[in-house]
C-alpha cells in the first residue's frame, strides 16, 4: 500500500499455450484506489525470463523451482518509489537466473528497465551462478536490500555448497533502479551449507527436488536489515537462522 492508500499488486502472469513456458511469463501490476473494490487494467512490469527449472550443477536434480515464479515488492516510504525483484536469466543470455530489479516512480503505472543486482561472480561456471529465492526490502533511508541464494562456492565434490547473500544499494548519487547504481554485498551464511541435505519432495507434488522454502524473510530494522533464511541442519531436515546487517 502506498501512503495515499493506493493498493499496488505485482504478480506473475502465465499465458497457457504452445511453446516453452519461459516465453509465456510476464510480471504485471494492477492498482486500486478504492480499497480493492475495483482495479486498473494491468500494466506490464517486465518479461519474466527465468529458466523456470534450475538444477544441481553436478547431479541434475531439481532445486525447488517454485521460486522461479515469485517476485517481491517493497516501497521507499520517503519517495513513494516502488521496487520489485525477481529471478531472471536475461543477463546471461538465458544461461542462469540472476536477480533482476525494476522500479516505478508513478505508483506502478510505468516501470524502469530491469537491472541486475546480485554480485554473483560471472567467472564461476554458469550452473554455479544460479541465483534464487529472492527477497526485497527498503530501509528508512531509502537503502534497497535484496537477499538471495547461489552456488558460487560449489565445486565438484560431494556437497552442493550453497550460500545466502544480501546486496544493498544506497539511492545516491545514482538511483538503485539504474544500471549505474552501486551494490555492495554481505555474506549471510558464515560457511556454505550443503543443499543436498535439504528436505526433498521426490514425487509429482510441487515443489519438487531439494526444498528449503518458497520465500525467506527480510525486513528493515533500525539502521539495517534483519534477514531470515532456512538451511539444512541434518540430512532431510532444515532449521531457520537469522542475521542482522547494519
Amino acid at each position: 500500500m502506498l501512503d495515499d492508500g493506493t493498493l499496488v499488486d505485482v504478480y506473475s502472469r502465465v499465458r497457457f499455450g504452445e511453446g516453452p513456458i519461459t516465453s509465456r511469463l510476464t510480471l504485471r501490476a494492477v492498482r486500486s484506489t478504492d480499497g480493492g473494490r475495483t482495479w486498473s487494467a494491468p500494466v506490464k512490469v517486465a518479461d519474466q525470463r527465468t529458466k523456470w527449472l534450475f538444477q544441481d550443477p553436478e547431479s541434475g536434480a531439481q532445486v525447488s523451482h517454485t521460486t522461479s515464479l515469485l517476485s517481491d515488492t517493497a516501497v521507499d516510504r520517503r519517495t513513494g518509489r516502488i521496487y520489485v525483484a525477481w529471478q531472471d536469466s536475461r543477463f546471461s543470455g538465458g544461461g542462469a537466473d540472476a536477480v533482476a530489479l525494476a522500479a516505478s516512480d508513478d505508483g506502478g503505472r510505468t516501470w524502469s528497465e530491469p537491472v541486475k543486482v546480485n554480485r554473483t561472480p560471472t567467472s564461476v561456471p554458469v550452473p554455479n551462478q544460479q541465483a534464487f529465492t529472492v527477497t526485497l526490502a527498503v530501509g528508512r533511508d531509502g537503502t534497497v536490500a535484496v537477499a538471495h541464494s547461489d552456488f558460487r562456492h560449489n565445486d565438484e565434490g560431494t556437497p552442493l555448497l550453497t550460500d545466502r547473500w544480501l546486496a544493498r544499494c544506497r539511492p545516491k548519487p545514482v538511483d538503485c533502479g539504474s544500471g549505474a547504481a552501486t551494490w555492495r554485498e554481505t555474506r549471510l551464511t558464515p560457511t556454505s551449507y550443503d543443499m543436498r541435505k535439504a528436505p526433498r519432495i521426490p514425487d509429482e507434488a510441487s515443489p519438487r527436488g531439494y526444498f528449503l522454502g518458497e520465500q525467506m524473510g527480510l525486513a528493515a530494522t533500525g539502521r539495517g536489515f534483519t534477514a531470515v533464511w532456512a538451511k539444512p541442519d541434518a540430512p532431510g531436515r532444515a532449521a531457520v537462522y537469522a542475521s542482522v546487517v547494519r
